[in-house]
């Protein structure tokens, strides 16, 4: 019996923990709320959660938490790493809020103060006057928590402005 339980722990500390973010109806609102306060502050219409844009991210997240490392599946999606429970899933939505300081609302890809558009793709992502829907997914594995968020449709279209 003994033998099993360390067997079992073994396993839950090598394969990680994931948490769907979808599973949580408080996961899903406080993501929700994050992303719809950047789009309230610009008047745009707040986005609605889609369970079929969380499954995929919530994929997406265990998978980055395994290897390690930031890597996008496709686009319209915003992606986020941090060290285990240092940030909330606000903070983690708010690293990329924080980018709107050097956003400007020009035609797609000239939208940045800094001349480059992925200094601010992730805050423009969130505020894609077309984007409706958002989905996010957090895993937590070796020491770090991965939060993906897929949106639907994407933003950072070409030669279109974001609102």
């Amino acid at each position: 019996m003994t033998k099993n339980l360390v067997a079992a722990a073994l396993a839950v500390l090598t394969l990680g923990l994931a948490a769907p973010a979808h599973a949580d109806p408080r996961s899903t609102a406080e993501l929700l709320a994050a992303h719809n306060s950047y789009r309230a502050s610009l008047g745009l219409p707040p986005l609605r959660w889609s369970n079929r844009l969380a499954a995929s991210a919530q994929r997406w997240a265990e998978h980055l938490a395994e290897i390690g490392s930031l890597e996008h599946s496709g686009s319209g999606q915003n992606l986020a790493m941090a060290a285990s429970g240092t940030q909330s899933l606000t903070q983690l939505v708010d690293l990329w809020g924080s980018e709107r300081s050097y956003f400007v609302d020009g035609y797609f890809p000239a939208i940045s103060t800094t001349g480059n558009w992925v200094s601010v793709g992730h805050y423009s992502q969130m505020v894609w006057k077309t984007t409706t829907q958002v989905g996010c997914g957090f895993a937590r594995n070796y020491g770090r928590d991965v939060l993906v968020c897929n949106y639907d449709p994407p933003g950072n279209v070409e030669g279109e402005r974001a609102f």
